[in-house]
């Protein structure tokens, strides 16, 4: 069984007050598609900000049972936990395709949150809203049937997504239907299923290989459906 905890976020959240706070030292990573960046448990004292590419965040159990904690995708942040309480890292991270990351000193994060009132409540507003995304998922999956989680699903996606004017919003390529199912506590085949019949109605269609979005207020009105 899979349990999932929250998503991809539908807007980035950069940390450019908190860059601008103080001088910080500064790198650039580079990682491979299915490269782990960091495991649960390693040490960890720096933050990351994803500047290309995206990054999945995810628990294993010692049983194999997997929950995908979310997506992160350019201008996101991750890793501060960690950064912040100088234990351990609380989850996984593995790159989703290429990915480009910038690592900030976990030392001059505290430094700057010290120093700059204005990064302290950017850093409280990423870890609410955090926290608010969490509270909104526990509640798709204990209130929500399969298909109005994955409809809220693909929207949050799809928002997330930079899409040309007049262009129908797509997923990226990179997400499997396991990807999905993961996110939303569903198995793939079910997410298979669901799919296909939205790729049969035309509320969904497939382009080179991603998902387009052709019928948004359909999608909008399922994932408003409280039927578990």
């Amino acid at each position: 069984m899979n349990y999932v905890m929250s998503w991809t976020s539908a807007r980035p959240a950069g940390v450019p007050a908190m860059r601008d706070a103080a001088p910080m030292r500064l790198t650039e990573r580079r990682y491979a598609d299915g490269e782990t960046i960091f495991l649960r448990g390693d040490p960890g004292d720096s933050i990351m900000v994803v500047l290309s590419g995206r990054v999945a965040l995810r628990l294993i159990s010692r049983q194999g049972r997997e929950i995908l904690l979310g997506i992160l995708g350019e201008g996101e942040m991750f890793g501060e936990v960690s950064a912040l309480d100088g234990r351990g890292r609380s989850a996984d991270a593995v790159a989703l395709g290429d990915c480009r990351l910038q690592v900030i000193d976990g030392r001059d994060l505290r430094r700057m949150l010290k120093q700059s009132p204005e990064a302290c409540l950017q850093m409280m507003e990423l870890l609410t809203t955090r926290l608010r995304r969490t509270s909104d998922q526990l509640e798709g999956v204990a209130l929500l049937n399969l298909s109005a989680r994955l409809a809220r699903l693909l929207l949050a996606l799809s928002e997330a997504e930079q899409t040309a004017p007049g262009r129908a919003p797509r997923l990226p390529r990179t997400l499997s239907q396991r990807d999905l199912g993961l996110l939303i506590g569903a198995s793939r085949s079910k997410v298979n299923v669901q799919i296909g019949r939205w790729l049969q109605d035309g509320t969904l269609s497939r382009e080179n290989g991603a998902l387009v979005l052709r019928d948004r207020d359909r999608l909008a009105e399922i994932a408003e459906t409280e039927d578990v």
